[in-house]
């Protein structure tokens, strides 16, 4: 039985190589024939039909000649500008039917060779209206384009297809990715921090990081980042890897689904929104390639710093806490009394350094100004039917805390070829190699040590060694000595295939994905063990695959009727192991994780895991469009998800959306209101889901641990325990909700957005309730409760001054979210007709998910309250009063606290600013949250315990004797009363978040050489805020004591295009 177990574990690793085999191959056949083609065809092989016959696997040209036309065909050429007469390059002129095309140069000028007579041409640039002009025999057509500020005619990719903007019912977002190259943004979560309304983004702490994501608010009752994040699709397909393993450099677009029945073409997977991310392809249309370098350096440092005391400070402060102790004279304790000796310290090392005057600088040792070194090179294009992007870039960052650093290497090779007339190809591919190696010091806990340890505690001997104990643990200089290799790969690669089938408009797409991401940490800490050593292995593999089968329809019947299809059918498989090694007590630790079995054999450590899930899901989406003025948008989708319930495996949700072009209405706006040059009114309606659960969290889990049977002598053994109770009935999180919009564009451009208001409901919801401690399990998985959420946003822009020498562009975005809990358990067991709370969690019917429930502080006890006899029983002065809420006379946990704010905000917006004169350009991007009068607050506190800790540089100002109007508590935090309640504070700022100067050399500078163009900047990040706050930063919501830094960076660029 074992032997069989063996033997499929190891075909199915077998045939996992087999498909990664598989696929590389294909990856570098499809590369190889396409490379081929680009170097060998020239422009008069392109317009030669060619035949060949085949014979003992050599391949012979028997005949050539000019392809023959129907029409006479001749060169056009002309210059494309815009309203002010200036040159539009990178234009794209395309003959209208087929893929012949070019881009206009730098000087706006193009030239195209054999198009018919009676041909269409069709002239496209981005911000511009697309223009159609016939040839009409001309030989030269110059064309000026206006300006089409609110982007009717741009594509936004919808998911599963993609639409005019102008076609929309939903509310879809497009990020503006141009001013991506001049701002240093590691993940690309970082471009979408406050730039769209709804979008909510999380700031980024540590090297590497992602972001965390939300939109519109929190649907569910958790308020876990996870719990709360939106869907990520990557060209097209389901994408579950890390985000920050994408190099921004490699993006051509990202568009946000928020509205529910835009995100319900995903199903059981979009109740928080959908980000579609698409990369670069070869889209240039000119037969030379494009060669893109991008290279920037940053220099990092913290936007505030709370440094803690160094001697001299602390001496001056730590006596102060010793006011009751026999430092200060009784009874008013102003004076100190001169006799008193400070001691009592309960570590000698520090007592030792408080009077050697010892100055250990621990936050000095493990800092220091950071930086980013980013460097990327592409190769783009399209030659003979096949489009190309081919990219590979580096990006190294040292953060300001020591070990805080990532290495990123990152390739990417985009192909699409034409084979014939019905058949396209083509594949987008990534590999992303990323470094996180050295011991994190944030995560493991050493970072809270070097912000507490006292200055008197010893970090070296007189010898110059390491001191392996700092106060009661490791010294964070072990972590540095410590041996650290974290690394992980990340495989991406998706093959498609796109056939015209013989019906006008009827088209199909097979797309194949896998994504294969691997992670290996491997550690050994030599003082770990009692000093003998402790090391380990982990190694993590998920391996992800999708197949997409795509049915598409598209055709306009009588100039008015344009009707669009998609039907889909797909699949999902996705698999995880890990495995870990470990050991400990190394006799020779010379190879440290590099050999395991040096450990003591009593003390070594196992473990592994697998796990598999699958997922079936069917979808029919159906666009009608009546002459530009009524739109309708109907989708069905069918998920099954192989992690729920037997009888909860198959969820549908539908979606419908309604959409009136009111400015297209003949004797209405079109023909009587001029100053309105574009309004749409949207409606929709739709029903996504959620399947937030692991894999087996419907199953009954046994754990295996080390146990030994009692009373017949024997040895270890294994015993085996059911930890989780299983759920048959467990199903899918299910919200439905409303949108309604409307689209305008006012006075020539000079106004245009979009406003939204939502409403969605969620029930069902996905929640670990717990169980009483006699039923031998924590809780169990189940779908409880009802949260209904709702809120506005808008987007606005302007174009204030727009001429041929100076432009401004201002956009504001904003929104409002409010959420309210509608049902938790359904429990009334008090009798007094309303729905019990949820205490013990923090769940009150009526109020937002995440609130700030505690005791009301209502002043502070003084000196002369203890002298009357008025401070109850646990409380001392000095100490916080709290409200007694009931008037009872006493307090209690039950009866005493209340709800005293959110922490969620209130609102949010971000302002843009672009000023562009000549050759300059100038961005300026201010985001900023805000709480009103109850929301976005959150604890402000500082560190207890401070005869072994150290507080932050510059005191705080907190109750004394000879000040008893402190705002916070007295510092001898050794005296804590019974009911000891937090200080809270609202976070509200407003932030210079991006800013970027750049200027474009003027191509007469460059001469004769062979570059496109040059641009140089300078940027900054995060370079002025503006808040109350008084902790490390409002928007990560770290206090005044324990926290990580926010960075800001000051960046200098260069961007070349040959």
């Amino acid at each position: 039985m074992k032997k069989n177990k063996y033997v499929r574990l190891c075909i199915n690793e077998k045939s996992r190589k087999s498909e990664l085999i598989l696929i590389t191959n294909l990856t570098l056949f499809i590369l190889a024939i396409n490379i081929s083609q680009l170097f060998a065809l020239n422009t008069d092989f392109l317009s030669t039909n060619v035949s060949f016959k085949s014979d003992n696997n050599s391949i012979e040209s028997i005949s050539a000649g000019i392809v023959s036309q129907n029409v006479q065909q001749k060169a056009i050429s002309g210059t494309v500008t815009d309203e002010f007469g200036e040159p539009l390059p990178g234009a794209t002129i395309i003959v209208k039917g087929t893929t012949i095309g070019t881009q206009a140069d730098f000087d706006g000028k193009y030239s195209i060779s054999n198009v018919p007579e009676d041909a269409i041409l069709v002239f496209s640039f981005i911000g511009m209206t697309t223009v159609e002009i016939p040839v009409n025999g001309q030989a030269v057509v110059d064309v000026v384009l206006e300006m089409d500020a609110f982007g009717l005619e741009e594509t936004i990719v919808i998911g599963y297809g993609s639409m005019k903007k102008s076609d929309l019912t939903g509310s879809v977002s497009r990020v503006e990715t141009a001013q991506l190259e001049e701002i240093p943004n590691v993940s690309l979560t970082q471009a979408l921090q406050g730039r769209v309304a709804g979008v909510n983004v999380g700031v980024i702490t540590r090297a590497g990081d992602d972001a965390a994501l939300n939109v519109r608010g929190q649907n569910t009752l958790s308020s876990s980042s996870g719990d709360n994040a939106p869907l990520i699709v990557l060209d097209g397909i389901i994408y579950r890897g890390a985000i920050t393993d994408l190099n921004t450099a490699d993006i051509k677009s990202i568009d946000v689904l928020k509205d529910i029945s835009s995100t319900a073409i995903y199903g059981s997977q979009a109740s928080n929104g959908v980000i579609l991310i698409t990369s670069k392809t070869g889209s240039s249309l000119s037969e030379k390639p494009v060669i893109t370098y991008q290279g920037s350096y940053s220099t990092q440092m913290p936007t505030n710093e709370l440094r803690p005391m160094r001697n001299a400070e602390l001496q001056k402060f730590y006596p102060l806490q010793l006011w009751e102790r026999g430092r200060r004279l009784a009874p008013d304790y102003l004076e100190v009394d001169p006799n008193y000796q400070i001691g009592g310290f309960t570590n000698n090392d520090i007592y030792e350094g408080f009077l050697e005057g010892r100055d250990t600088d621990w936050y000095g040792a493990f800092t220091g100004t950071g930086y980013i070194n980013s460097q990327d090179i592409s190769i783009s294009g399209r030659s003979g039917g096949v489009g190309y992007f081919v990219s590979g870039g580096m990006t190294d960052v040292e953060g300001f805390i020591k070990n805080d650093n990532y290495t990123r290497y990152n390739y990417r090779i985009n192909v699409d070829a034409k084979i014939n007339d019905w058949l396209n190809v083509g594949i987008e591919s990534f590999l992303t190699s990323s470094d996180y190696s050295g011991v994190d010091l944030i995560g493991e806990g050493y970072w809270g040590s070097i912000l507490t340890l006292q200055p008197w505690v010893s970090s070296h001997d007189e010898n110059g060694e390491i001191e392996p104990i700092a106060l009661y643990g490791l010294s964070p200089y072990t972590a540095l000595d410590a041996e650290d290799s974290d690394k992980r790969l990340n495989i991406f690669g998706n093959i498609h295939a796109d056939v015209k089938l013989p019906v006008e408009g009827l088209s199909y797409r097979l797309t194949y994905s896998q994504n294969y991401r691997t992670g290996n940490h491997d550690r050994f800490n030599p003082w770990q063990s009692n000093y003998t050593g402790y090391a380990w292995r982990n190694n993590s593999v998920q391996y992800d695959r999708t197949f997409d089968n795509i049915l598409s329809y598209s055709n306009t019947f009588n100039d008015v009727h344009s009707i669009s299809a998609t039907l889909l059918y797909g699949m999902e498989k996705r698999t995880s192991t890990y495995f870990m090694a470990g050991a400990q007590e190394f006799d020779n630790d010379l190879l440290g994780y590099n050999k395991l079995e040096a450990g003591n054999p009593e003390r070594r450590i196992v473990d592994s895991d697998k796990g598999e899930e699958q997922s079936l899901y069917s979808m029919g989406r159906v666009v009608y469009n009546y002459d530009d003025r009524y739109l309708l948008t109907g989708t069905v989708r069918r998920d099954g998800f192989s992690g729920f319930g037997i009888d909860k495996k198959i969820g549908i949700f539908p979606s419908f959306a309604l959409g009136w072009v009111v400015s297209n209405e003949d004797n209405f706006i079109k023909d009587n209101i001029n100053w309105i040059n574009y309004l749409k009114l949207r409606g929709s309606y739709g029903v996504t889901g959620r399947r937030g659960v692991g894999r087996y969290d419907t199953k009954a889990k046994v754990n295996s641990f080390p146990a030994y049977v009692f009373g017949d002598g024997s040895g270890p053994s294994t015993g085996q325990s059911i930890y989780t109770l299983a759920n048959n009935e467990l199903g899918w999180e299910t919200t439905e909700g409303i949108n309604i919009g409307v689209d305008f564009d006012l006075f020539n451009s000079k106004l245009y957005g979009n406003i939204d208001y939502y409403k969605n409901n969620t029930r069902d919801i996905l929640y670990y309730i717990q169980l009483p401690n006699l039923t031998g399990f924590d809780g169990i998985n189940t779908n409880i409760g009802k949260v209904a959420n709702n809120g506005i946003e808008f987007t606005l822009n302007s174009k204030v001054i727009n001429n041929s020498d100076f432009n401004w562009d201002v956009g504001i975005n904003f929104s409002r979210n409010r959420n309210k809990i509608v049902s938790i358990l359904g429990f009334d067991n008090d009798g007094n007709g309303v729905e019990d709370d949820l205490v013990a969690n923090q769940l009150f019917i009526g109020e937002p998910t995440d609130v700030i429930y505690d005791y009301e502080i209502a002043g502070m006890w003084q000196l002369a309250d203890r002298d009357n006899g008025n401070i109850p029983n646990g409380f001392f002065p000095g100490t916080y009063k709290i409200s007694d809420l009931n008037n009872d006379g006493s307090f209690s946990a039950n009866d005493d606290r209340k709800i005293l704010g959110y922490r969620d905000p209130s609102y949010r917006f971000g302002i843009t600013n672009t000023f562009k004169f000549k050759n300059f350009s100038l961005y300026a991007f201010i985001n900023s949250v805000q709480g009103g009068k109850k929301y976005y607050y959150d604890v402000d506190r500082v560190i207890g315990g401070l005869e072994i800790t150290n507080p932050p540089s510059g005191g705080w100002d907190f109750w004394m004797p000879e000040n008893p109007d402190g705002y916070f508590r007295r510092p001898d935090f050794n005296v804590m009363s019974a009911y000891e309640p937090n200080r809270y504070a609202q976070r509200n700022f407003i932030r210079l978040q991006d800013v970027s100067l750049s200027y474009t050399l003027d191509k007469k500078i460059l001469g004769g050489l062979d570059i496109e163009n040059i641009k140089v900047f300078l940027s900054g990040k995060n370079l002025v805020t503006l808040t109350k706050w008084r902790g490390w930063d409002p928007e990560s919501g770290y206090g005044y004591g324990y926290g990580v830094p926010t960075l800001k960076n000051i960046t200098l660029g260069l961007n070349v295009k040959f």
